[in-house]
């Protein structure tokens, strides 16, 4: 990954949730002396990163990363749990599903 992909990648972390325009994103992902010296300085490495899946784009031309996937979610992390507090947590009558629960200790 160069460092003109790695800094769009950052700056669209901070807008996970909308898509950003190919202008804004040249304008905040590179400073503004890059902004000001070559306007669309993004578009040709944006489109590389939707070529490589790393984006997708809405039928506007607008961009971000694509929400997270089953294959990509990250593992649960394992906990060891007293038998105290797994039996307060049993009797608590929370859901606790999705939880591993770790039976050998660390």
């Amino acid at each position: 990954m160069s460092t003109d992909e790695k800094a769009i990648i950052d700056y669209l972390k901070s807008c996970r949730h909308g898509f950003v325009s190919g202008r804004e994103i040249s304008r905040r992902a590179g400073g503004k002396r890059r902004y000001e010296e070559d306007n669309s300085w993004a578009t040709r490495i944006l489109r590389g990163m939707v070529n490589k899946d790393w984006l997708e784009t809405d039928p506007g031309g607008h961009f971000r990363i694509p929400p997270e996937t089953d294959s990509r979610k990250k593992k649960p992390i394992r906990r060891h749990l007293s038998p105290q507090m797994r039996h307060i947590l049993e009797n608590s009558g929370r859901n606790f599903d999705g939880i591993v629960i770790d039976e050998g200790g660390a």
